[in-house]
């Protein structure tokens, strides 16, 4: 039987909201094929999803999240991967561009920004799978988080730059070895995680360095150049994901 476009979508926004309050996915994947049974039934007997989630879907679940047990292990596992990609979006630009160095502002804040960065994205994406919000309403929240961490780390390298004394400065040939470090990290992430998402992003950030290293541009106007085109291509990979949803979900507004 196939399920309506509601309940569809319900089971979709359940796995996302139970993935990112870190449940295992052998016990998602058990509570969504029984869930799923459970909207068969009703719907094969003429009823709606309000008939099984109780007409709170956001109460339901929080509901089935507190009755499973959180997997913490397989958190601290996702950690090192998290902690590559992060180590690895903050540093490949700057060497590939040469000017890679470390400071103890750096070292300091740059840590704390992409872990609040992560921790805001994973709160929206709940948020996101227990209220029917609109598209604009997501695109513009994610869109929102995206320019503040884009401006914290902006700020960061400015500061950085006018203020801070680098405590040490790799050569121009370990910068490369760095940026190709980097690169086979972004590759990595993407396998592990199935996604482009780890490569796309980062081409944003990594394409107009290399192209600048080959230009005379001063560090101050790479660094607006870097960022006008990284939320550019963030515009356009979201208004992408934008028209994906819709065509997928054309009565949804």
């Amino acid at each position: 039987m196939v399920l309506s476009k509601d309940s569809q979508e319900f089971i979709a926004n359940l796995k996302l909201y139970l993935m990112t309050s870190g449940k295992k996915d052998s016990e998602i994947k058990e509570i969504a094929e029984e869930l799923r049974g459970h909207l068969e039934d009703a719907e094969s007997r003429g009823k709606n999803l309000d008939t099984v989630t109780g007409g709170s879907p956001e109460a339901y679940m929080k509901n089935i999240s507190s009755e499973m047990t959180t997997d913490f292990y397989g958190l601290i596992k996702l950690m090192p991967m998290f902690i590559l990609l992060l180590i690895a979006y903050f540093m490949t630009g700057s060497a590939v561009r040469g000017d890679l160095s470390f400071s103890l502002l750096k070292l300091i804040s740059f840590p704390i920004i992409g872990a609040a960065g992560i921790g805001a994205y994973i709160l929206a994406f709940r948020k996101m799978a227990s209220k029917k919000w609109s598209r604009k309403k997501e695109f513009t929240i994610l869109l929102c988080i995206q320019l503040i961490t884009v401006g914290l780390l902006s700020a960061v390298l400015f500061a950085d730059i006018f203020y801070f004394e680098p405590f040490y400065i790799p050569s121009r040939e370990v910068m490369w070895v760095i940026a190709a470090i980097g690169v086979i990290i972004f590759i990595i992430g993407a396998i592990w995680s199935k996604t482009w998402i780890t490569i796309i992003i980062p081409l944003f950030l990594i394409a107009p360095d290399f192209i600048m290293t080959f230009m005379d541009i001063d560090e101050t106007t790479g660094l607006y150049v870097n960022m006008g085109t990284f939320v550019g291509g963030f515009l356009l990979f979201m208004a992408y994901l934008l028209i994906q949803n819709k065509k997928q979900n054309p009565h949804h507004a």
